[in-house]
């Protein structure tokens, strides 16, 4: 077997991605799906003609793709595209290098997640008509596919594959043709990186692929509109009843619409014939070489790119330049902050008063230890508001994806896939509270208590 190309160790921003498969949503953007939830099928009008997409895949893979597959196909594509798209349309790699690409963690509950994924894109079957774009000839086509033709890898696992696995991952030749050809459009792997649930990052891919026309991808739009029932079959919800709709979508929503993508979502007419319309964010950067540096800054600090435009625009570089160097101190005083890209835009934003200024950090007057301390916690305490006034605003679902990520991270292969998903159902039913749970797991393995916390989680279960 082929030893993998290195990645680059840097990464562009923004990078191509492939245009059919970003527009067609070919995967679910659940994160659960039932069990027997192993077909779907959806017609649409394009050009004037009807095309029509189908999926199958068995119950024995999870049924069709869905949820992390999403990440784990579009890593493939990237690699793919760095690799200078291989004649024979096969990518050499390693699964901690598509974990990484995924912005997903390199430990066993993600090494399981992503043996699970390329077994089940490898295994569902996709038929369309009238739907993949072919670039080329400037038609619409038909056709019958995999995600992955094949793939094959050496692992010292017998059945899961772990971070030093090395993969031969083939892709769909309709897939590798597509981006030989240049149907290809940006995607913000920066702003990406930065959203945090699989829902949220495939509605993210599905409505950038919306912003562009199929036939021009030159060309973008500032809003789309769409029938909530016909949006709910392209983004393969299971359960089209409108209100449940509205719901799956709602924690996306949100997120896109704080990170600064969508300006607006709105709702119009009733039932069956309610339509959602998403108002994009302006994305036109600053022209100022100075300007653009400091957006670039910003989305390295996790802000979103178009959220850093606006900061820039509104604010100016001086204010900026200070307000990052204040952040920077901050985080050298030894706070280290839940979501530090919210502080820093807070930090950029406050008129108040309420961070203080960096501790003398650079200068070589050395601070008089009693007001360096009154200083830090009077920071502490106005970081502590706002966190807590943050935690206010956050959904059920939020909490719940919280509290799990942070399980994963302290407990790592401890608990299995079905344990963490039981524990996330019981934190949306109501039966746990995400907050309670999180605080006392952590604690308790601060106190090096993790056997007693494993125990007790477990009965809960």
């Amino acid at each position: 077997m082929a030893k993998p190309k290195k990645s680059a160790p840097i990464q562009p921003l923004v990078r191509p991605t492939e245009a059919n498969v970003a527009r067609l949503g070919l995967i679910s953007i659940q994160e659960r799906i039932p069990a027997d939830f192993t077909r779907w099928k959806y017609e649409f009008e394009i050009d004037g003609q009807v095309g029509e997409l189908s999926c199958f895949s068995a119950a024995e893979y999870g049924g069709v793709p869905h949820g992390l597959d999403g990440d784990i196909a579009n890593a493939l594509i990237d690699i793919f595209i760095e690799q200078g798209t291989p004649e024979n349309a096969t990518i050499s790699t390693t699964g901690s290098q598509i974990l990484a690409r995924a912005g997903l963690h390199n430990n066993g509950h993600y090494h399981a997640a992503l043996t699970e994924s390329l077994a089940r894109l490898r295994q569902a079957t996709y038929t369309m008509t009238h739907a993949w774009r072919d670039h080329e000839q400037q038609r619409w086509t038909s056709g019958t596919f995999s995600y992955i033709l094949a793939y094959e890898y050496t692992s010292s696992e017998r059945l899961t594959l772990n971070g030093l696995t090395i993969l031969n991952v083939t892709l769909a030749n309709q897939i590798a043709r597509s981006i030989r050809s240049k149907y290809v459009k940006p995607l913000d792997y920066a702003f990406l990186a930065t959203l945090e649930r699989p829902l949220t990052r495939a509605l993210y891919r599905l409505l950038d692929a919306k912003r562009h026309d199929p036939r021009d991808l030159t060309r973008s739009i500032n809003s789309y509109s769409v029938n909530l029932l016909e949006w709910a079959n392209e983004c393969k919800i299971v359960d089209l009843r409108t209100d449940k709709i509205r719901r799956t979508l709602e924690g996306a929503h949100q997120e896109l619409k704080e990170r600064g993508y969508l300006q607006d979502i709105t709702y119009e007419g009733r039932g069956k014939n309610q339509t959602v319309t998403y108002s994009y964010a302006p994305t036109s950067e600053p022209l100022d070489e100075e300007a653009r540096q400091l957006v670039d800054e910003l989305v390295r600090e996790r802000v979103t790119r178009p959220r850093a435009v606006k900061l820039v625009a509104e604010y100016g570089s001086p204010r900026i330049q200070a307000r990052i160097k204040k952040f920077r101190a901050l985080l050298a005083s030894g706070y280290k902050p839940k979501n530090p890209s919210a502080v820093l835009i807070d930090v950029i934003q406050d008129d108040e008063g309420k961070y203080m200024d960096p501790l003398d950090l650079d200068t070589n007057t050395k601070p008089d230890p009693a007001e360096q301390q009154r200083r830090l916690q009077e920071t502490a305490e106005a970081i502590e508001r706002e966190r807590s006034a943050a935690e206010e605003q956050m959904t059920l679902q939020d909490r719940a994806d919280r509290a799990i990520r942070t399980i994963q991270l302290l407990f790592k292969t401890h608990l299995d896939t079905k344990q963490l998903t039981k524990l996330h159902s019981a934190f949306l039913a109501g039966e746990l509270d995400p907050a309670t749970v999180e605080k006392e797991v952590t604690k308790a393995v601060f106190e090096k208590r993790q056997d007693d916390v494993l125990q007790h989680l477990a009965s809960l279960l």
